[in-house]
């Protein structure tokens, strides 16, 4: 069975978009600035060369950076995992330790609750359950959902309603 990676990107509010592209506009702006000052063109001369090339190696990082964080975020659906993706950080969860996918009617929420090891004051690892709010798409719930629980062995996907909470 081949399995075609999939992605889902998180879910932002549309103020961090702008507020990521402007900073990223800006960290640009000064790039080209100091590329100008190094250059000795339209006017702008450098006084400390060194300064200036710092700052254009750590303004183009801390640009690239930034835009990992909000546009490269998400979960991706291997074929033996789940990696989580915040920025160049990956977290990788093996669907055999997923447990449960729950969802509620109204859908304000997709939680994913997986088994992991913690670590105790004796170095004795202990069986945990650990959960996670997955933050994508409402129209996206099911399908990935679906997706996890058809690779996991053990997972189960529910739709709880209002009435069982109480």
């Amino acid at each position: 069975m081949s399995i075609v990676k999939k992605r889902y990107f998180y879910l932002l509010h549309p103020v961090y978009h702008v507020f990521a592209a402007l900073i990223v506009i800006i960290m640009l702006a000064a790039f080209i600035v100091n590329v100008l000052r190094l250059s000795d063109a339209a006017g702008l001369t450098s006084y400390n060369h060194p300064l200036d090339i710092t700052a254009c190696v750590v303004t183009v990082l801390a640009a690239a950076l930034l835009s990992s964080f909000v546009w490269g975020s998400g979960y991706t659906l291997g074929k033996s995992a789940l990696y989580i993706n915040l920025g160049p950080f990956v977290r990788r969860i093996p669907y055999d330790d997923i447990l449960k996918m729950r969802s509620d009617e109204k859908r304000t929420a997709l939680a994913m609750y997986y088994a992991a090891e913690i670590k105790g004051k004796k170095e004795e690892a202990e069986a945990a359950v650990k959960g996670e709010m997955i933050r994508i798409k409402r129209d996206d719930y099911d399908s990935f959902a679906k997706s996890v629980a058809k690779l996991s062995k053990r997972a189960e996907y529910e739709i709880v309603g209002s009435e069982e909470e109480e």
